[in-house]
């Protein structure tokens, strides 16, 4: 027999329903209504289950808060809905539900079951990593899509454990952190009538046309929407549902047993500030994150900001106000901050491109840091073109997304080399490996925390789709296939994230000032043309060297690092550019070109010497990279 559930004033921390003493605390915010509270089953001593209905009353409400103990119920035996007017509702604060495992299917709220989240697990020294972002290296990548295909050859495809598998391959490629879209709990599908109607007309419309609606439903395979629960992460992407929140707390473990970040993208629709601190702060210590990617409008930025729990997470936004967030000139032990802005992509691929009118802009970009807070470059992202698309696509190609390709950006500034799509022509082919190779230069060589997207490391393609948020196939799934065919591409990333690692003159750990600030006989950067020390930055121009002295960087804090000259060139034409002058005993020695495909050497390698005293010749589309020795 099961007795009658004793109600008891509760805690108002933390919120959601948990285990507390004997029984469960529960602090849950709900509509206030006429008729509201919690459906709770519990087990009997029988082993069957009962449903006990008990209501919400003001007794028990501090502020939106309803807040109770239930002495003497068993937390691991027991499940609950909240209901407000006869309508079962979403409980925000949910840390694990049911009903939502399998990927694809639709589900209603009322098929949806919150259970309580046990903290039974053995992180044992784990801690977040906290790496600098002058040493960080971004992986952008969606759960199911990095290991779904079958050319992944991982057991558990598209899930946290296949990521656990690809560890290794994510060691030898040099990143140090993942930027994970949405993998929290959300609804993937959407209905033709969500939106249109009223929950409950939802609820019923749902059961009626659900059959005949079926082929209509459409995929939110990229995660971002309102309907989704924060605290929990998504069931479908485990390779054991029911075990989700193990195999995700065990994901992590291992990637920083592999000296790898685990960055989460949150997507936030008009939520309370104070929700969205909850949320990010719950992670932190549940799960471990080391930062987040914040999406979305009118976000509490300096509130996120200046909470001292979150001090040593990183925090990625468009922008945040820097002005209000720290004092006139303070510097921050920890730089946990940065900008995560598009402006930079967007010029990067119109100098790539050959675009007049984008020296300017692209030096500043190189250069563009803070002492304060980090800033990320990138070229490509989960939107637009992957960037073998990039260098194959002028137009997008969404039809398959079933809007008539009106969907997605129009202005992506790419340039298919000649011919829209595939290619067989060796010309064009080796054109877009070149400017492959020169879109991750302008990356990689700048000053900025550098990150790319998945796939784009082995020339994975979207087929010219530029927005494929609703495609869950082929398309959105990377084909490792290419791995193997592209394999001297790989390794030419591989080899370009680790000249960037073994030189601290590349990383931006300050503010470079164009100045001698050492007194050294060389500012930390400076540019040149034709001339040395005269940059030529006129509109028409599409070549710049730049050189950055090794005085101002040091290697394990004490040797000075080497200087690099890198010459840019993305006129069709060829270009002229002087070596500036070294000191005595140092003579420049060609390190890399994007010429061709060999990987970047270490620079203690034998290397061809440059000619010196007169200008040199850069092909058209060509980065060169000069080290003196």
């Amino acid at each position: 027999m099961t007795k009658k559930i004793a109600i008891e004033q509760g805690k108002i921390s933390p919120r959601g329903i948990s285990r507390y003493k004997d029984g469960i605390n529960i602090a849950v915010k709900i509509p206030r209504a006429k008729d509201c509270g919690i459906f709770l089953w519990t087990k009997t001593d029988e082993g069957h289950e009962k449903k006990h209905k008990i209501p919400f009353t003001d007794k028990f409400r501090i502020g939106d808060i309803s807040c109770m103990y239930l002495p003497k119920v068993d937390a691991a035996g027991c499940r609950y809905q909240l209901y407000a007017d006869g309508t079962v509702i979403k409980d925000i604060y949910a840390g694990k539900i049911s009903g939502n495992e399998k990927w694809g299917k639709s589900v209603n709220q009322k098929d949806i079951f919150y259970k309580i989240a046990e903290s039974d697990f053995s992180w044992e020294q784990d801690q977040t990593l906290k790496i600098p972002y002058e040493h960080s290296y971004f992986y952008c990548l969606h759960v199911r899509g990095f290991t779904k295909h079958k050319s992944s050859k991982v057991a558990e495809r598209g899930t946290f454990q296949g990521i656990i598998e690809k560890i290794p391959y994510l060691k030898e490629l040099g990143i140090t952190a993942i930027e994970m879209m949405p993998a929290y709990d959300f609804c993937e599908t959407v209905l033709p009538f969500e939106g249109k109607l009223s929950m409950n007309e939802v609820a019923k419309q749902y059961t009626k046309d659900l059959n005949k609606e079926k082929e209509s439903i459409k995929i939110n395979y990229w995660g971002y929407t309102k309907n989704c629960h924060y605290f929990v992460p998504k069931a479908s992407y485990a390779a054991v549902p029911s075990q989700v929140e193990t195999e995700f707390k065990t994901m992590v473990k291992e990637l920083h047993k592999n000296g790898i970040e685990l960055i989460m993208q949150f997507y936030f629709e008009q939520e309370n500030p104070g929700f969205i601190l909850e949320v990010l702060k719950f992670w932190r210590m549940e799960y471990h994150v080391d930062g987040f990617h914040l999406k979305g409008e009118h976000l509490p930025l300096t509130l996120l900001a200046t909470e001292e729990l979150l001090k040593d997470t990183k925090l990625f936004y468009y922008s945040f106000p820097y002005d209000e967030i720290y004092r006139e000139e303070e510097v921050v032990s920890y730089r946990n901050l940065a900008s995560y802005r598009d402006d930079c992509m967007y010029d990067m691929r119109r100098y790539l491109k050959g675009d007049e009118n984008m020296l300017t802009a692209l030096v500043g970009h190189l250069r563009h840091n803070s002492d304060n807070h980090g800033v990320i470059h990138y070229i490509t992202n989960y939107y637009g073109f992957t960037l073998a698309d990039l260098v194959s696509y002028e137009r997008k190609h969404n039809w398959e997304n079933g809007e008539e390709n009106r969907d997605g950006n129009d202005f992506n500034y790419s340039w298919n080399c000649g011919v829209e799509g595939p290619s067989r022509k060796k010309s064009v082919v080796e054109l877009r490996k070149k400017q492959m190779r020169n879109a991750f230069n302008l990356v990689f060589l700048s000053q900025a925390a550098p990150a790319f997207l998945a796939g784009d490391e082995f020339g994975n393609s979207q087929k010219g789709n530029n927005n494929p948020y609703c495609l869950d196939n082929e398309i959105t799934w990377l084909n490792w296939s290419l791995l193997e065919k592209n394999k001297e591409w790989f390794s030419y990333v591989k080899s370009l994230i680790a000249f960037r690692k073994a030189h601290p003159v590349l990383q931006g750990f300050r503010t470079l000032k164009m100045m001698d600030t050492l007194s050294c006989g060389y500012p930390d950067v400076s540019y040149h043309g034709s001339q040395a020390w005269r940059p030529e930055l006129e509109n028409y121009n599409r070549h710049v060297g730049i050189l950055y002295a090794g005085n101002y960087g040091k290697k394990d804090k004490k040797e000075d690092d080497n200087t690099f000259f890198i010459a840019y060139n993305m006129h069709w034409q060829k270009r002229k550019l002087a070596l500036p002058k070294l000191p005595k005993g140092k003579e420049w020695y060609i390190l890399a070109n994007t010429e061709n495909d060999a990987s970047i050497p270490d620079v203690s390698e034998a290397l061809t010497k440059a000619e010196t005293g007169v200008e040199i010749e850069l092909k058209p589309r060509t980065i060169v990279i000069y080290v003196a020795k």
